[in-house]
């Protein structure tokens, strides 16, 4: 009887989730004057809202507002009007799939559906650089392919030794190289490996008394997932190359979900 109840329960709370993904749509990326209306007010629209039955959504002169729908298809709406909940589904079930991956998707419109941005905020935002000034290369939320790495920093000022703190998965170390030298390779022995690896980094000078600052981070994907996950880059950069904010925005989303499938932060 407890079994049959916990079943039901758990078909109900499924059931009532899908619905709810059906009946709505989330407002991934904003840009200029996009505006949701609802009975006769107008609300500024944001990045992370839920376009929902009864609302109309009113592009002006220049402005576009990129949907996703619970299903992982996505779309861009780029011609001024007001759209209505009715014409965004009509044009969602007329247009074609953009060849992006649809779990990919997916798994963006869950973690907003759930609440969850503000938490992965802490791990990689989509829309703030971390790290210092000096920081520069490969750049943050990065996925690399090769074991052959080189971390690069600018210094503030010439003739000034930074400290280089790395982990790479639990293996941590220190380095100040000499002041003359603004790279750091990577030992190639720790890199040559199958499995997914996470590197992070960060750089100060090395007398500075002020806290480490936020790591980059980057993945190298396990051999399996390589070639997968080149493809997925490959297609954001084809769709999305004329947008380089929200391709940049994506990039990152995509990296966060590697991040998290590996559970390796």
């Amino acid at each position: 009887m407890i079994k049959s109840v916990t079943i039901f329960l758990f078909m109900f709370i499924s059931a009532a989730k899908i619905n709810a993904a059906e009946n709505r749509y989330l407002l991934y990326h904003v840009n200029k004057d996009v505006q949701v209306q609802h009975h006769g007010k107008k609300e500024i629209a944001r990045r992370g809202m839920f376009f929902t039955e009864g609302q109309n959504i009113v592009l002006k002169e220049l402005a576009d507002v990129m949907l996703i729908r619970g299903d992982g298809k996505s779309m861009l709406l780029n011609k001024p009007g007001t759209y209505s909940f009715m014409q965004v589904t009509k044009l969602f079930n007329t247009t074609k799939s953009n060849g992006v991956s649809a779990g990919f998707f997916s798994y963006v419109f869950e973690k907003f559906l759930n609440g969850g941005e503000q938490d992965n905020q802490q791990k990689v935002s989509a829309a703030v650089f971390r790290g210092n000034a000096a920081m520069r290369l490969p750049g943050d939320s990065s996925f690399l392919f090769s074991t052959a790495i080189t971390l690069e920093w600018k210094p503030e000022q010439k003739n000034i030794p930074y400290r280089v703190s790395i982990r790479i998965n639990d293996y941590l170390f220190d380095t100040i190289p000499p002041h003359s030298n603004t790279t750091v390779t990577l030992p190639s022995q720790l890199l040559n490996t199958n499995k997914a690896l996470l590197i992070e980094w960060s750089c100060l000078p090395a007398d500075s008394r002020q806290p480490q600052p936020a790591a980059f981070l980057y993945i190298i994907p396990a051999l399996r997932d390589r070639a997968t996950i080149q493809q997925q880059l490959k297609q954001l950069k084809i769709t999305y190359s004329k947008n380089k904010v929200l391709l940049r925005m994506l990039e990152r989303e995509l990296f966060e979900q590697w991040l998290n499938s590996y559970q390796l932060k």
